[in-house]
């Protein structure tokens, strides 16, 4: 923990995930509580980030991801958190998002990027 302390030198707010107690105060500490092992049935994912967008995205890729490992009927469902910020209600929020966006993005662009040679066929 020490090495992450000065990260909340000076800081008014901070994250806590507590159930009672904290499970988590990233990147401070994870709790033993959280630990997964091959019996486990529930999974909180969270994510920090700086850049609210990227944690958003990253949040609902590791959520589907995650959800593809669920039994029986949970399989592929992602339950919601509701996010809710003492010091500004008008920030609350449901997520992950799992909505999506469609773009057009020109084939040249992805080849070039991913150093491949595809068609639009």
């Amino acid at each position: 923990m020490k090495k992450f302390a000065p990260l909340l030198e000076g800081a008014e707010n901070y994250p806590v995930v507590h159930d009672g107690c904290p499970i988590s105060m990233p990147p401070m500490i994870n709790s033993d509580r959280t630990k997964i092992t091959l019996d486990t049935k529930n999974v909180l994912i969270e994510v920090t980030a700086l850049d609210l967008q990227k944690a958003k995205i990253c949040l609902a890729v590791l959520a589907s991801q995650f959800s593809a490992y669920s039994e029986g009927e949970w399989k592929h469902c992602v339950e919601p958190v509701k996010i809710e910020y003492e010091f500004d209600e008008s920030r609350n929020e449901t997520t992950p998002t799992l909505t999506y966006v469609d773009f057009d993005v020109e084939i040249g662009y992805i080849n070039s990027r991913l150093g491949l040679n595809l068609s639009t066929d």
